[in-house]
């Protein structure tokens, strides 16, 4: 059985309890640890909150919409090609309580995620060498697809990051797919990946959870869980080849929610109004795959509610005019999904949904059975 299922059900108690077993690895050599503090100082830094006197997230979201789609997130990037080792700002401590974070919240940050991958496909960019590559574009190809990134995300927070561990071993076979994809779109769509996206692909990992954490039911997370959490996304960030200067996870937490409410605004919020051509086809298809783990996805009611979250507006009767209305089921379905991230304020109800998230992750690995009744032996079980 794989280790991040009884990770997951141990972590999902003992977090309750403030018992978590944290290990003190040494992976972050003296020397780099010696230079954090000297950097902080050098740069204006608040040691406490990471925070810098001299950002500026209205400047870092300018420079990350008009100056990183021109450096590309691939072989031909130094960025890409040198982050193979641990970053200098890498904290073992930090990254652990990111990972003791995301199975406390589970069940909301996987939600969060859904919502996160459903907004990417808005993007023509994205959308096109989802298309490219054909392995998206039906309920069965994105079942396999979209398994296969929840399996690599679980070992990221499962697994030590460290050389030979299995998330290391999964960063690198996520970038060679990510490279032979860039390599491909070049090719064939005249793009590569760029910075630009890579950054914005992050905010569909980790964006939504942060700045609408009570919408999608984390109501009691503290700063220092936060910082947790953005620091591991910042580390996978650089492990995926983002450059520092672009990504859009900060030391500070209120330096990265300014610059992912600057996004929703700015970037998520106008492209949604007019998303790219086949985004209801692909994120259909993305939904009804994913329904093999969820049988409550449906894609009318989560197109709404990822618009909803985006607005921050908990109205059951909201109505936006880029969006039909919603059946009398979607209605009810909707209505569900509200009072789910409103329970999840109660801990014997965030307990509960976060063991039948793991549950649900265990049945995925071993026996998957409504992919089997929907897609057959031979298309359910994903490998990574």
């Amino acid at each position: 059985m794989h280790h991040y299922i009884t990770s997951a059900s141990r972590t999902v108690f003992e977090s309750e309890e403030k018992c978590f077993l944290v290990e003190k690895l040494e992976n972050v050599t003296c020397r780099q640890k010696r230079r954090i503090p000297k950097r902080k100082k050098e740069i204006g830094c608040d040691n406490k909150t990471g925070e810098n006197r001299d950002f500026s997230a209205e400047k870092f979201v300018e420079e990350l919409l008009n100056e990183a789609g021109q450096h590309s997130c691939d072989e031909t990037s130094d960025a890409f090609n040198e982050s193979t080792d641990i970053p200098n700002f890498y904290d073992e401590k930090l990254f652990r309580k990111g990972q003791q974070f995301f199975y406390k919240y589970i069940f909301s940050l996987f939600f969060s995620n859904i919502l996160g991958l459903l907004l990417l496909c808005g993007f023509s960019e994205t959308l096109n060498i989802l298309k490219m590559t054909n392995k998206s574009s039906t309920p069965m190809t994105a079942y396999k697809r979209y398994m296969a990134t929840i399996f690599h995300m679980m070992t990221w927070y499962d697994s030590d990051f460290k050389p030979g561990s299995r998330s290391w071993l999964s960063l690198r076979k996520v970038r060679l797919l990510h490279n032979h994809s860039s390599k491909q779109s070049n090719s064939t769509l005249k793009y590569r990946i760029n910075q630009k996206q890579m950054s914005i692909t992050l905010f569909g990992f980790m964006g939504l959870g942060l700045i609408r954490s009570k919408m999608l039911g984390i109501h009691k997370a503290t700063e220092e869980e936060w910082r947790g959490f953005i620091h591991l996304w910042r580390v996978i960030g650089y492990a995926l080849g983002i450059e520092d200067r672009f990504n859009i996870c900060r030391e500070s937490v209120s330096e990265t929610k300014s610059i992912c409410n600057l996004l929703v605004e700015r970037v998520f919020i106008p492209v949604m109004k007019k998303p790219a051509d086949d985004f209801h086809m692909m994120t259909k298809a993305m939904l009804d795959g994913l329904w093999a783990m969820n049988p409550v996805l449906r894609h009318d009611v989560f197109v709404q509610f990822a618009q909803m979250v985006m607005d921050d507006d908990k109205d059951p009767n909201y109505k936006n005019e880029h969006l039909p209305e919603l059946t009398e089921q979607g209605k009810k379905t909707l209505k569900l999904l509200l009072g789910i991230t409103w329970a999840l304020q109660y801990s014997v109800i965030r307990i509960f949904l976060n063991l039948t998230q793991v549950l649900a992750l265990r049945i995925m690995k071993v026996f998957p059975f409504l992919a089997l009744y929907k897609f057959g032996v031979d298309h359910s079980y994903v490998k990574i």
